[in-house]
């Protein structure tokens, strides 16, 4: 397994669980198409975690990088050039990918502060993507 594992994701990691969950769209037609001329990058980030992942969507293909984020600034805006961004606890992450928490559940935990997040319309893309996959 590790030999499909990009240089840029270390295993066992919450990068390498997204890049799980998103890598699959690369050998998707219907996502392909709908966003073959869009590109944007999306920060999600675990703070309990030691790494946050980049998921970049570039032309039609996904890819994810994992960054280091115990100093903030590896985290920094115009350093990664994110468009998009989510931060909350591992927790929190699971249990949205599993899909348990509904989009007002969410808006209840970003308005408690519980989640962070910027640009939502980007955030939201993600749900969009996730979608292609069932």
């Amino acid at each position: 397994m590790s030999e499909k594992i990009p240089n840029d994701v270390k295993e066992g990691t919450f990068a390498e669980a997204i890049l799980n969950t998103y890598g699959p769209l690369n050998n998707n037609e219907k996502f392909k198409e709908k966003y073959a001329d869009k590109s944007f990058k999306i920060l999600l980030n675990p703070k309990d975690g030691k790494f946050a992942a980049l998921i970049t969507v570039n032309n039609g293909t996904v890819s994810v990088k994992g960054i280091d984020n115990q100093d903030k600034k590896n985290l920094d805006q115009k350093e990664l050039g994110w468009d998009g961004f989510m931060q909350t606890t591992l927790a929190l992450f699971d249990e949205i990918g599993k899909g348990n928490l509904s989009q007002s559940d969410i808006v209840k935990k970003v308005v408690a502060r519980k989640i962070k997040m910027k640009n939502v319309k980007f955030v939201a893309k993600l749900s969009e993507m996730e979608a292609l996959l069932k």
